[in-house]
Parts: structure tokens; sequence; C-alpha cells
């Protein structure tokens, strides 16, 4: 059984099913000694992860990819834990993508009391995935998957603007770049330390099921690097595991590195890109994977992105 891992004081992070692909070698983040958790030529457990902030009205952060991981997984950990579905306040995400609020329905199907929060933004996205899936989907014909038309929407009950705090000590950032809807949840701990909460907003060197960083707009994810650095924060939790900064970054120095190894990523890929110009954006791509990636990936979309963001 899956359990919540204490990040810190209230901050707990469930590492839910999501794909299993075979990684390769990352040269990389490997010869500056950084977090490779992706053992090469073994089969890697991707997972995506469900973040739980406890205190006098508990947020659960995310809900993984589909329904069954609510019921096989989410409910099992919060009973470890000591908590039940039920005592959860709000339900909100860092981005509207299917493997980060699959089992949002379903979490609401099982306790329709527990509200909903949501980055303005994102509110259409979380109202119409399957749309938000296509949009995604549909770029790079003959490179990308079936869009996930199982995704089911919600409402939300409470829209936020950036810099908003939803409960307590629980603050909303935008940082867009994966996509234009990510958000970071800056959390307060009674001891005074702050942590981030990123889903996807930190791509580092991407995972296998994608081959590189996947940013959809370079110059939204470079601001999203800065605001990010800004904040100065004690730890900082990302929503898979990334080649070269893991999952739990600890310590400010930590955090600084880690932030600070997603803009070497971002140059390194540029200067590869820019070398290439003229050159079809799929082989530049499967290149760019073999020089710097830590995986070959089904298909190509998620890393064409990147590229054709580096090409213009």
């Amino acid at each position: 059984m899956r359990e919540f891992q204490q990040v810190s004081e209230n901050v707990y992070l469930l590492k839910t099913p999501f794909a299993v692909c075979t990684p390769q070698p990352s040269d990389f983040s490997a010869r500056r000694g950084l977090a490779a958790p992706y053992p090469a030529g073994k089969a890697a457990d991707i997972w995506s992860g469900v973040t739980l902030i406890t205190g006098k009205e508990n947020v659960l952060i995310d809900s993984g990819a589909k329904d069954e991981i609510i019921d096989d997984c989410l409910v099992p950990a919060l009973k470890k834990l000591g908590y039940a579905l039920g005592d959860i306040a709000w339900l909100t995400q860092t981005h509207c993508h299917g493997d980060h609020i699959g089992g949002h329905h379903r979490i609401l199907e099982l306790c329709p009391q527990i509200r909903v929060a949501a980055y303005a933004e994102a509110a259409p996205r979380l109202a119409d995935p399957v749309s938000n899936a296509v949009r995604i989907r549909t770029r790079f014909p003959g490179h990308s998957p079936a869009p996930q038309s199982s995704l089911k929407g919600v409402a939300a009950d409470k829209l936020l603007a950036d810099g908003e705090f939803l409960t307590e000590g629980l603050r909303l950032w935008s940082t867009p770049g994966h996509d234009g809807d990510c958000v970071c949840w800056e959390t307060t701990q009674a001891d005074g330390s702050r942590g981030l909460i990123c889903g996807d907003s930190l791509q580092a060197n991407g995972t296998p099921t994608q081959g590189i960083g996947f940013y959809q707009n370079l110059q939204d994810y470079l601001f999203t690097l800065d605001r990010l650095a800004e904040r100065d924060v004690d730890f900082l939790v990302c929503g898979h595991d990334y080649d070269g900064i893991g999952c739990v970054l600890r310590g400010r120095d930590a955090v600084r590195k880690g932030i600070a190894f997603c803009r070497e990523c971002v140059n390194a890929y540029d200067a590869f890109v820019k070398d290439r110009q003229g050159e079809d954006a799929a082989q530049i791509a499967v290149e760019l994977i073999k020089q710097y990636g830590c995986g070959m990936p089904e298909k190509l979309f998620l890393a064409l992105y990147t590229v054709t963001q580096h090409m213009r």
C-alpha cells in the first residue's frame, strides 16, 4: 500500500501510480552529481504527486490520474495517516493536466461537501478537462496519444487571484510555462518555515515519459524560474521525480541549486536547438533527448512543445 510521506510539519506527499517506462542514463545531470531518480535500464514507476496540508482546514492539492486512484490509493493512505476523505475541507490543484486532476470528480462523488478552489485562470479547464486534453494532444498530430476522454470536470466553489490566500498560511502564486494555468502553493509552517508545492512548475531535465523538460511557453517558464527563486523558501515539493532535482528539495541552498539547474537545462536545450535551425522539429527532439534526456518517450509531443519554443 502506498503511504503519505511527511515532508515537513504539516505537509505530506503521496506518490500515486501513473505510468511505467524504461529510462535511459542522463549524463547531463549525472556529471553534476545531481539527483538521478530513475535507474537506467530498469522499469521505472512514474508517479503523480498528491499533497496533503493539514491544519485548521485540511487541503488536498491534486488528485492523481484517474478515479481508481482515489478508492485504491488515496483513501487507504489517508486512513493510515489517521484521516478520512471527509476530513478534507478544500480540494485544489497545481494545474489542470489529467494526471493531476483525474481523481477530482471521484472525490466529490464520495464527499460532495468538500469545497473546490481554483486559480481563476484554471477554472474553465477544470470544468472541461477533456477539451484541455484535446488542446494539448492535437498540437502535434502523429506524435501524440489520444486525449484522455474519460476525464470528468468539476466546478470551482472559490476562485483565487495571483497572490491570494486560500486558508491561513496557504497562498497561491501563478507560475506559468509548463502550462498557462500552473500555480505553486506557498505554505507557512508553525515554526515560520516556508515551502512551495510546485506540481510541474519546475521541469528540471524532465521525466522518462517526457524525455526532457516540458514547457509550452519558454518566456513564461523563465518568468516562473525567476519568481520562485525570489521566494527563497525552506523546502519545495514537485509533482513527479524530475531528473536532476528529484521530488523534494530541503533547505534554501538546495532549493536555489534546484532552480538554477532548471535554468541550466533551458540554456543547454536552447544552444542545442539553435545549432540545428532549419532541421525537422521531431528529429531535433530525438537528438536532443539522446544528448540530454532521461528517457525516450513513446510519443514526442511533450518534447516537441519544448523544442518548438526554442526554435522560435
